[in-house]
């Protein structure tokens, strides 16, 4: 059977006609789904978000925009910053609250202005203020200006009357009510600047003392110094008085406790006595000299618990007889950086000058310490 004769069979069976005719293949590719337009509305849904975003953004911009606002210049002059009222003072806080507050500011290195804030928040007022001295140094011209300060007692209602009385004020003027704090400032200004150089206050301790506090600020390595009742006389030994009025220029009868708190260097010469002149005085004279830099004794001696009272003594100088060794002078050397021993009567040894434990400089006869090599070995400036 030929092929032919096989496709007339099969027609037979099916039908002459074809299964899928050209309508069917019309209507199958119109119908057929695009890959490409699956999310046949997504087109558009895009280009209305995009426009929402953009709209919504414009409108912001328009709403924030104050279109009456001037433009900056640069060349325009900015307003000074308005100063806080300071608060009114409590009129129940002790005095040394107060006077603790004033020295937070004064260690501060504080402006004129920023001292002011300070001195208005305590209604504060000037009743002197001078020019103290002048001085040339690098083409500048320097003055120091001295300015007082009185701070009124609150405790009577009202405005109490301003201070007038001396300067300083006297121990009667706290008692009396005149004053409950004196603040003394000393300015220097030259040189484009202004810089507070030194600080003093005075007021009534809670045991009725008058109480003298002095801060120096090229001195910011020590603290406020401190001493009790500044203005009574100094009662000590004749030759001591006599030193301490050479150093301070004053008569010996005029010495006050406030010139021990300002003296800074002290020369004890007894060589015109027979024997060592030992100083045997008020230790509380000695806690009053914190000042003192530099001391000299000679043929004289300080014993050694008198000197520690001496916070900040940095050099001393022995003499001729006065110190055989260091035994009973040590104590009261621990602060001392310098120590001369050339002239004096010292016949120690290497291991007694390293018991200083500040020392870094000091003067000894090499035939009188033969060992020197150790102070030198210790990092010490040995000279003679």
């Amino acid at each position: 059977m030929d092929h032919q004769q096989i496709k007339k069979a099969i027609n037979r069976h099916i039908g002459e006609d074809p299964l899928f005719t050209d309508k069917d293949k019309e209507r199958f590719y119109k119908n057929k789904p695009n890959r490409r337009q699956r999310f046949p509305g997504a087109p558009k849904i895009v280009t209305v978000l995009l426009a929402f975003f953009v709209l919504s953004g414009s409108f912001y911009t328009f709403i924030k925009t104050d279109w009456f606002e001037q433009p900056s210049s640069p060349t325009q002059e900015e307003k000074e910053p308005v100063e806080e009222t300071p608060p009114a003072p409590d009129p129940e806080e002790p005095t040394h609250v107060k006077v603790e507050k004033l020295k937070e500011v004064i260690v501060s290195m504080p402006s004129k202005s920023k001292m002011k804030v300070a001195i208005d928040q305590f209604e504060g007022t000037e009743v002197e203020s001078k020019v103290a001295d002048t001085e040339n140094a690098n083409g500048n011209e320097y003055e120091l200006f001295e300015s007082y300060y009185a701070f009124a007692s609150r405790k009577e209602p009202g405005n109490p009357p301003a201070y007038d009385g001396p300067l300083p004020p006297p121990k009667d003027a706290f008692k009396n009510d005149e004053i409950e704090i004196s603040m003394k400032l000393n300015w220097v200004e030259g040189g484009d600047r202004t810089y507070l150089n030194e600080a003093t206050l005075l007021y009534l301790s809670e045991e009725g003392d008058l109480i003298e506090e002095n801060y120096k600020v090229h001195e910011r390595e020590r603290n406020f110094i401190k001493v009790k009742n500044p203005n009574e006389p100094v009662v000590m030994d004749d030759l001591i008085l006599a030193s301490i009025a050479r150093s301070v220029d004053k008569e010996p009868e005029a010495i006050t406790k406030r010139d021990l708190l300002y003296l800074e260097e002290l020369t004890i010469n007894a060589s015109h006595l027979s024997g060592i002149y030992e100083v045997d005085e008020d230790i509380e004279y000695f806690k009053a000299m914190q000042s003192l830099f530099v001391l000299k004794l000679n043929q004289a001696i300080i014993p050694g618990e008198l000197l520690k009272e001496v916070p900040y003594l940095d050099q001393a100088t022995f003499i001729g007889p006065t110190v055989d060794d260091l035994s009973r002078v040590k104590e009261g050397l621990q602060t001392i950086t310098y120590l001369n021993l050339i002239n004096s009567s010292f016949r120690g040894t290497a291991e007694d000058i390293l018991e200083l434990k500040s020392l870094n400089i000091v003067r000894v006869d090499p035939a009188v310490v033969p060992n020197y090599e150790d102070l030198q070995f210790e990092g010490m400036d040995v000279r003679w």
